[in-house]
């Protein structure tokens, strides 16, 4: 009967042996690193760490953005400015032009008036006063649209298209009385 004795002792010994070898395993997994702070306090500063570079990251791509958003705005502002003196100088020419036809008008209505009788001469007269008034607010205009700023230019247009209607209306006026006559 020693045999079972033996064997129960044995197997004993083999349990034994595992449980050491399990609870070896097990306090090296749950053991500390060498550090006097738990695992969670050590994730907690990993996490923190790792927010950190993201906060860094985000804050670098955000400057970036901003600074290829006041790249794209100064561009477009030069590219605004370009427009605003090209749509200033068309004006100016075109300004000039009906200055040139004014002028032209004020003439025509000078070489007219010496033909005409006194009560056709002084219509002709009247006519050719409110040409040369209309002719010193166009240079004012012109002035005014030379020496313009980008922000006055809105406002500056609004005039021109004012004082470019009333200028056709003189014209039109004076031309159908230099053609009765």
């Amino acid at each position: 009967m020693k045999k079972p004795v033996l064997i129960f002792t044995q197997i004993r010994q083999v349990a034994g042996t595992l449980l050491l070898v399990a609870s070896l395993a097990l306090l090296q997994a749950c053991g500390s690193d060498g550090k006097k702070e738990s695992r969670t306090e050590d994730a907690l500063e990993k996490t923190g760490d790792a927010i950190s570079a993201d906060t860094k990251d985000a804050t670098e791509e955000a400057k970036e953005d901003l600074k290829e958003a006041g790249d794209k705005a100064k561009d477009k502002s030069e590219e605004m400015s370009a427009d605003f003196k090209r749509e200033r100088d068309e004006a100016v020419a075109k300004m000039q032009v009906q200055k040139e036809k004014l002028d032209a008008k004020i003439d025509e209505l000078k070489a007219k008036a010496d033909k005409q009788s006194d009560k056709a001469k002084a219509e002709t007269e009247r006519q050719k006063a409110k040409l040369e008034e209309e002719r010193k607010e166009l240079s004012a205009d012109i002035d005014n649209a030379k020496n313009a700023t980008a922000d006055a230019w809105q406002d500056v247009k609004k005039g021109f298209k004012r004082a470019g209607r009333d200028i056709g209306d003189a014209f039109d006026k004076a031309g159908e009385k230099l053609k009765k006559e």
